[in-house]
Parts: C-alpha cells; sequence; structure tokens
C-alpha cells in the first residue's frame, strides 16, 4: 500500500533532476550577465572582440586595468594593441585586442590554434557542437551560468568549416584553410 505513494513521488525527482541543466554553475552576483565573443583572422593575427554585460554594481567599479587583467587571468596568449569601451546605459563593456602566434602557415594551408580561447571556458568545437558554415564556427550557450555567445571568423571558403575534412575543416581547437583563399 504505502509503495503505491512512494513510486509516484521517486518518478516525479527523477524526471525534474533529468531534466535540470547539468554541470551549469549559477552566475556570480555582481559579475558578468552576458558575454558576446567574437574572433575574426586577418592573415595570421586574430582579432578579438569581447562585449560583456555586467550587474551595475559591478559595472560602476570596473576599469581599463580591470578588463585588461581578467583578460591576461583567463586566456594565455600574446595579446596586444588593447582598446575598451564603456557603455553606461547598459552596464556593458567592449575589450579588443590582437591576438599574435596562434595562427600559422605551413606547406599550402594556414592553421588557427583557439585552445588559448576555448579551453579556460570548458569548451570544444566538436564536443560543444559550434554551427560550421564556409566562413567560420558559432556556438550559444552558457559558460558557468552565463549566457555566452562565440563566432569564430575565418577567410570565406567554397565549402564549410566541417570536422576533420580538408582542405577546409577543424578539429576540438583548431581550424584550417588553404592559403590560396587567404
Amino acid at each position: 500500500m504505502k509503495w503505491r505513494y512512494f513510486i509516484p513521488i521517486v518518478v516525479s525527482l527523477v524526471i525534474s533532476f533529468g531534466c535540470a541543466p547539468q554541470g551549469v554553475a549559477p552566475a556570480l552576483t555582481g559579475e558578468e550577465t552576458k558575454q558576446i565573443i567574437e574572433v575574426e583572422v586577418v592573415d595570421q593575427t586574430l582579432l578579438y572582440r569581447c562585449q560583456s554585460v555586467w550587474s551595475a554594481e559591478k559595472f560602476s567599479g570596473l576599469s581599463e586595468n580591470d578588463l585588461k587583467a581578467r583578460f591576461k587571468e583567463k586566456y594565455d596568449v600574446d595579446a596586444r594593441e588593447f582598446e575598451f569601451s564603456f557603455e553606461p546605459a547598459n552596464h556593458s563593456t567592449v575589450t579588443k585586442c590582437n591576438i599574435y602566434g596562434v595562427t600559422t602557415k605551413g606547406g599550402d594551408r594556414y592553421t588557427a590554434d583557439l585552445l588559448w580561447l576555448l579551453t579556460p571556458l570548458g569548451l570544444d568545437f566538436i564536443d560543444n557542437d559550434f554551427e560550421e558554415s564556409n566562413h567560420g564556427l558559432f556556438w550559444e550557450g552558457c559558460v558557468n551560468g552565463i549566457p555566452m555567445s562565440i563566432e569564430v571568423k575565418c577567410p570565406p571558403q567554397d565549402c564549410v568549416y566541417e570536422a576533420w575534412q580538408s582542405p577546409v575543416g577543424h578539429c576540438h581547437g583548431h581550424i584550417w584553410w588553404p592559403v590560396s583563399s587567404q
């Protein structure tokens, strides 16, 4: 008799836990509430742009030095020519810089290493189902409870930047394309 009441409760709990997002921590109070990252390949340089939306409390205390320190703390990469802008109306900041030493030219192809960007965010081009197109890769989701989008813009091709393909393709953290298309 008692099992008749207990079983629906157990089933309800299993379903609710199964439907809950797994492994996503809540957003930190007073920190970023949204991020839009764009990385564009220009020859052997990557142009990085990140727009972050902040809580009003955090935004009011931010400086260019804070934004640069946060970037350098998160990413281990040769970044130079930083530019910062602040938009008080929507509590957002934009960080721009050039990334050097991660795109190489070897033989008949260029290869861009994006592990410096993906690894600190816990992302992977293949495992996180980045959308493939003929001009790069795109992803939208949450990282540590923060809504985020990432777009990697590459030289336009006649075919899609598809996983493990040649001459245009990508793996878990790299993207490649033929020298002739640059």
